[in-house]
């Protein structure tokens, strides 16, 4: 299964996590696995060059969208890019059958710790619920959602004690079979 990477990190020079995900999958890069970084195909008007966006996802199966959590939602460039991208006529609608049966992931990184996500807390939800736009995108655009990965507590002041961890982690999510 040939796997995309799609990371809407807007400062990824400026990130721990995010940017540890990625130097821990470059060695793993090659026919099967990409990665695309949003901010170095961005123009300067915040705008993505539609064909070329669309001829990328459609060489892969599986398109995981790894990102920070900002407000339980996608960061801004990422947001822009599923808007351009995901077009009508092309994913959705008459004729947009592109995404379809492709499988579709989250890779996010949370500021808070897990504990905030813990549903046996009254007024808590789980992250997976947060992440339910992307289940309901995968359904739109005739693609199937797939699971989500995720690093807590981005934060908190044991975050690097823990990065290593989860960067093998996260290689297994992203090279699975």
């Amino acid at each position: 299964m040939k796997t995309l990477v799609v990371v809407g990190h807007p400062n990824l020079s400026k990130s721990k996590i995010n940017r540890s995900w990625v130097e821990g999958l470059r060695p793993y890069e090659g026919e099967d696995l990409r990665i695309h970084i949003l901010t170095d195909v961005v123009k300067a008007d915040k705008s993505f060059d539609l064909a070329s966006e669309q001829a990328l996802l459609a060489q892969y199966d599986r398109i995981i969208l790894q990102f920070p959590l900002y407000w339980y939602m996608v960061p801004g460039i990422m947001k822009e890019w599923m808007d351009t991208v995901w077009a009508e006529g092309w994913c959705y609608g008459d004729g947009g059958v592109h995404m379809e049966g492709k499988i579709i992931e989250v890779a996010v990184s949370c500021g808070a710790p897990d504990f905030v996500f813990d549903e046996k807390t009254p007024g808590n939800i789980s992250l997976e619920k947060y992440m339910s736009f992307v289940i309901g995108s995968a359904g739109f655009v005739r693609a199937k959602a797939g699971g989500v990965f995720a690093f807590y507590g981005a934060g908190m002041p044991d975050v690097d004690s823990r990065i290593e961890k989860n960067v093998k982690d996260y290689i297994d999510f992203v090279t699975k079979k």
